[in-house]
């Protein structure tokens, strides 16, 4: 690895922002996972430090994406190890987890 890699791995583990995206391996069951999204994130958002989550899904329903913020990386941290988080994120049955990431933004634009 590079020093500019090993760099942008240090600083996006230092980050606030994570990123799961899933794979819905059964169809019938795409309301049951976001419901249960749903019901992790409005949980989440009383947590000390949240900012702001999103859930996209993919125009074909196949795959779901849950972006979220903390104010920072510790504040992220702390949230990955709560137990209802980690049950909501380690357990969806129906899905098959492709990407879990940490980035680190470098750039906003917003109206």
């Amino acid at each position: 690895m590079s020093s500019s890699e090993g760099q942008a791995a240090q600083g996006a583990s230092e980050s606030p922002i994570l990123i799961h995206v899933w794979t819905v391996l059964d169809r019938g069951r795409e309301s049951a996972i976001l419901d249960r999204l749903d019901e992790m994130l409005a949980r989440t958002a009383t947590e000390p430090g949240f900012v702001s989550a999103r859930v996209l899904q993919s125009a074909d329903g196949i795959s779901i994406a849950v972006v979220l913020e903390m104010r920072t990386a510790d504040d992220r941290q702390r949230l990955e190890q709560l137990p209802w988080v980690r049950e909501t994120l380690g357990h969806l049955d129906e899905t098959m987890n492709v990407v879990v990431r940490l980035y680190r933004q470098v750039a906003e634009y917003a109206s």
